[in-house]
């Protein structure tokens, strides 16, 4: 059999990751790049050409044979928003998913508009969408969005550069309230009242072939004219089938710089609980549950980057996070009494509150720094256990796919299992995303036959983690006050917040 590579490339909110995967389901070379997250009080951006820049460099790089590549899939960051004029060039940084700054636009279109977008997302507008970016884009930047082009995504932008198409996939369009969920379609009806839908790129299914890549792409990328491109999936939707979110009572749950949760629906539910989300996968005509911790692993980097120079200067060639993680085993259950609010930039599932606050929650004199990781580590498994308290209340999934970055260690898989009370099983391929997207290149360039193959072929497994029952029944507790906790301290994020935005300023 004549060798087949495929490339898939994952542009994360802190990196891109590129693996090339061979026609046996197995990474032969990876590459990661990192970019700059550009922070300013609520807005957070990015610079797309330092996405193109990670992505050109990390290809460059790869250590294959490049003339046997036969196809390229994306996946990128979802609600990352990109205005482009005619020739792709970027009209303004990158609004991207962290940005709070449409607080004010998603109150209004929820006012105004919310049954509507309920009845076609099955969900509640929130700053998070980039249709509350667009309505806060209408209202501050009218003259950038008069002169856009084309509204693309994180990862459309890189299709763009690799095949001068504009273009996007449902499962993106769906993840940003711009899709309707039934028809997968655009959902005209809405978006017509803030933008005009010329603005709007082809619209295809992920696995899709929508073009090749182009001469002059190629000889700066060191590749192959006319390599297949599909239209590739949203960073969630590439994450499911790259963890064997593909049939029913599969699902996943996976520590990036987000924390995501997705279960496998056959079809779209007739009704949805608005504290969790349905999205379109990205196999055709199928759906998934999905919940979202918003700093699940930012949690653990925010404490590393603020109290974690210790680590940092003793780590050497070894990571500070395994420094930060050691001797976590030895810290009981609960952290003595410390519990840790994940919520760094706001709450997703299932509060989806833009205004929450992360804190510590019983500090004494008595804790030491390992027992606040462990809280973090364990705040975080909190938040993962609202959803699947949602989506799976029977436990009818008794098994979790466990993956990425935050899931090195296996202190945290194994705190998540016992806090969820299901068994976990570690993925030997931690960057799902990127897994998910050359599965998506692999079958859309007709190296797999369909998705059932693809999995059974890249979806592996290295070790099966089981929870403790004894820790399990201890976490119930320490769950229910965690709970507790937040909704007594709901109103006072509000109040903070408006301290926030004053500035240290105490006029009115």
């Amino acid at each position: 059999m004549k060798a087949k590579i495929v490339l898939g490339i994952d542009l994360g909110t802190s990196a891109v990751k590129i693996l090339a995967v061979n026609q046996k389901g197995e990474v032969i070379d990876s590459q990661e790049k990192e970019y700059e997250i550009i922070r300013d009080g609520v807005k957070v951006e990015q610079k797309p050409e330092d996405w193109w820049q990670a992505v050109k460099k990390g290809i460059k790089q790869l250590s294959i044979d490049k003339k046997i590549i036969k196809g390229i899939g994306m996946s990128g960051q979802l609600n990352g928003l990109v205005l482009v004029d005619k020739k792709g060039n970027p009209l303004r940084n990158a609004i991207i998913w962290l940005d709070r700054r449409a607080s004010k636009q998603a109150r209004y279109l929820n006012k105004e508009y919310g049954d509507l977008i309920k009845d076609y997302s099955f969900s509640q507008a929130g700053p998070i969408y980039n249709l509350s970016k667009l309505q806060w884009l209408k209202e501050n930047e009218k003259e950038t969005l008069k002169n856009t082009y084309k509204i693309l995504f994180a990862k459309d932008y890189i299709t763009y550069k690799l095949t001068d198409k504009f273009v996007t996939d449902v499962s993106d369009a769906g993840a940003a309230l711009m899709l309707d969920l039934e028809k997968r379609d655009w959902a005209n009806e809405i978006l017509e009242k803030i933008i005009d839908l010329d603005k709007l790129p082809e619209l295809h299914e992920s696995v899709d072939l929508i073009g090749s890549l182009t001469s002059e792409m190629a000889e700066k990328l060191g590749l192959k004219e006319g390599i297949p491109v599909v239209a590739g999936a949203g960073d969630m939707a590439a994450l499911s089938l790259g963890t064997g979110v593909v049939r029913e009572n599969k699902a996943c749950a996976t520590i990036g710089t987000a924390g995501h949760v997705a279960a496998y629906l056959p079809q779209l539910p007739k009704k949805c609980d608005d504290r969790v989300w349905v999205m379109a996968h990205a196999i055709p005509g199928k759906y998934f549950w999905h919940g979202l911790v918003m700093t699940g692993g930012y949690s653990l980097k925010w404490f590393l980057e603020n109290l974690g120079q210790l680590e940092k200067e003793k780590a050497g060639d070894q990571s500070p996070y395994q420094l930060l993680m050691e001797g976590l085993e030895d810290v009981t259950p609960g952290s003595n009494g410390l519990i840790y609010l994940p919520f760094l930039d706001g709450a997703a599932t299932p509060y989806q509150n833009p205004e929450a606050r992360a804190g510590f929650i019983g500090l004494t004199s008595n804790h030491s720094k390992k027992e606040m990781i462990r809280a973090v580590l364990e705040g975080v498994a909190y938040n993962f256990r609202d959803s699947f308290e949602i989506i799976d209340p029977d436990q009818e999934i008794k098994e979790i796919m466990v993956g990425e970055g935050g899931s090195k260690n296996l202190i945290w898989p194994q705190i998540m299992a016992d806090v969820m009370g299901r068994d976990a099983r570690l993925l030997s391929e931690l960057n799902s995303s990127a897994l998910g997207a050359s599965m998506l290149a692999g079958v859309g360039s007709e190296v797999w036959s369909d998705f059932e193959e693809a999995d059974q072929k890249l979806i592996k497994s290295k070790q099966s983690i089981k929870y403790s029952q004894k820790n399990h029944q201890f976490y119930n507790k320490s769950y229910q006050i965690y709970q507790k906790i937040y909704n007594s301290l709901e109103d006072s994020f509000q109040e903070l917040a408006e301290l926030e935005n004053k500035g240290g300023s105490l006029d009115d």
